[in-house]
């Protein structure tokens, strides 16, 4: 029986050792190295947005104000654009377009009731900004349109008026060809001149937006 053991344990110390020596001399695959992802954001884009604006309405008669309040609400709609990297450098274009609830009302002319509404408005401008790491930090500029109702008593009026517009934000890649933004513009003073009475309405618009965009293009290679 002493002679079995030892004999064994003999046995399983050479296989042992063999296969030391055998797992010494295989290869072993070193681990891929990590490979950043890196950000490309040449191509066109589609997307979505949601968020608020503010306003301020000035009733004016022959210049003599004569009743100030403030508009408010939420806006929702999409944009579309093109982008063009260079280096760090992303010059781009980009339209869009919201339909909106900003509205208010108060007193105005004395004794008279003033109400005033935006129901839609969009943006048409260039687009400069640079990246770091995946984000895009961009400002922007250009044309833009609002479609305003105003009443005075019950007396209605609708336009759309055009204008200029500034605005800046910041984009981030967050997956393949997905991106999310949050966005300010300004949009500058137009004048509304009522179509039958002799006075006018000055509307200042600003917007907060927080969209998302699909990416034709996006995010080449490497990994998150």
């Amino acid at each position: 029986m002493k002679k079995i053991v030892l004999l064994g344990t003999a046995a399983l110390t050479v296989f042992v050792a063999a296969s030391a020596a055998l797992a010494a001399d295989i290869p072993t695959k070193a681990p891929a190295p990590y490979v950043a992802a890196q950000v490309n954001w040449t191509g066109f884009y589609i997307g979505a947005h949601v968020g608020a604006g503010w306003s301020t309405a000035e009733w004016r008669e022959v210049g003599i104000p004569q009743g100030t309040y403030n508009l408010n609400g939420f806006l929702g709609g999409g944009q579309i654009g093109y982008n063009w990297q260079s280096g760090w450098a992303v010059f781009g274009v980009e339209a869009d377009a919201s339909w909106t609830d900003i509205k208010g009302s108060s007193d105005c002319f004395t004794f008279d009731f003033c109400r005033s509404k935006i129901d839609a408005l969009g943006t048409i401008t260039a687009r400069f900004g640079g990246t770091v790491d995946h984000a895009l930090i961009y400002v922007k500029g250009g044309g833009a349109w609002a479609h305003e109702k105003q009443f005075f008593a019950n007396i209605p009026d609708s336009k759309t008026k055009w204008g200029w517009t500034v605005g800046g934000g910041v984009e981030y890649a967050f997956a393949p060809n997905w991106s999310g933004k949050v966005e300010y513009d300004f949009l500058g003073r137009t004048t509304f001149a009522f179509d039958r009475e002799p006075f006018d309405i000055q509307q200042t618009v600003h917007t907060v937006k927080f969209g998302i965009n699909y990416r034709f293009g996006g995010l080449m290679g490497g990994r998150y």
